[in-house]
């Protein structure tokens, strides 16, 4: 047989070394390295371990902690950026709930009188003054304020958001008598308030309003339905003066 070259050797040398060549080529390569110191020297380094120069090791050491620094910069730009993307939903969120209340839930828009329709109005055997007040616009009321200004002129106010919903059934505060014990709110201003009496009795605001009673004006009784209607409050606790009657 004729002698292998020492290349073809060589490049056997990888799989020789990593014993996963076949039977027949170790043999060959066994029989080459015994003749050939060349190769055998090959062979002899491959499986000395490699040194790199100082230079390199240092160099690469640098290149490694630029790498770290890199990763950290990042963990911490990321971390940052989870933190800011999660106060803006947060505040986001908060926005589109305050949104929602103040269209919806926050009863800020004052019913014009133009909607009320106002009747019955008398007064209880018990001095408190009674009228029905029906909303025409077939829309929800689902509050009314009290308020008294500077010259005794008491003002209820029926209030809607500034989405107004429409009414599920013909109740509720727009549609049902409403009722205000004067004597009882005079009473109250007079030691806890301000001590303005109230002289006028309106339902709306002072720039849009509707007279129900006023100083010097003679109401007629209640009907008997209506006394019987409000003769229950009087086994409840006690609400605040001007507070509506129950459906």
């Amino acid at each position: 047989m004729s002698r292998v070259s020492c290349n073809i050797i060589q490049d056997l040398l990888p799989l020789y070394y990593d014993d996963v060549c076949s039977t027949d080529t170790k043999a060959l390569v066994d029989e080459h390295l015994a003749d050939c110191p060349d190769c055998r020297e090959v062979l002899s380094h491959m499986s000395s371990p490699m040194s790199l120069p100082a230079q390199t090791i240092k160099q690469n050491m640098q290149e490694g902690a630029g790498l770290q620094q890199v990763a950290a910069q990042w963990s911490r730009t990321k971390w940052n950026s989870f933190i800011k993307g999660l106060w803006i939903t947060c505040l986001a969120v908060g926005l589109l709930f305050l949104v929602y209340v103040g269209l919806f839930k926050w009863n800020i828009t004052s019913v014009p009188t133009r909607v009320i329709q106002v009747s019955d109005i008398s007064q209880l055997k018990d001095g408190r003054i009674v009228y029905h007040v029906k909303m025409t616009d077939g829309y929800n009321v689902n509050q009314a304020s009290y308020d008294t200004d500077e010259e005794g002129n008491f003002y209820v106010t029926p209030k809607r958001p500034i989405i107004k919903s429409k009414r599920f059934a013909n109740m509720g505060l727009s549609n049902m008598y409403y009722f205000n014990d004067i004597k009882e709110r005079n009473a109250y201003e007079k030691s806890f308030g301000d001590g303005v009496q109230i002289k006028a009795l309106y339902l709306g605001t002072p720039d849009d309003r509707i007279l129900i009673w006023e100083q010097g004006m003679e109401l007629p009784a209640a009907s008997g339905s209506v006394e019987l209607q409000f003769k229950s409050d009087e086994n409840e606790n006690k609400r605040p003066p001007g507070q509506p009657s129950r459906p």
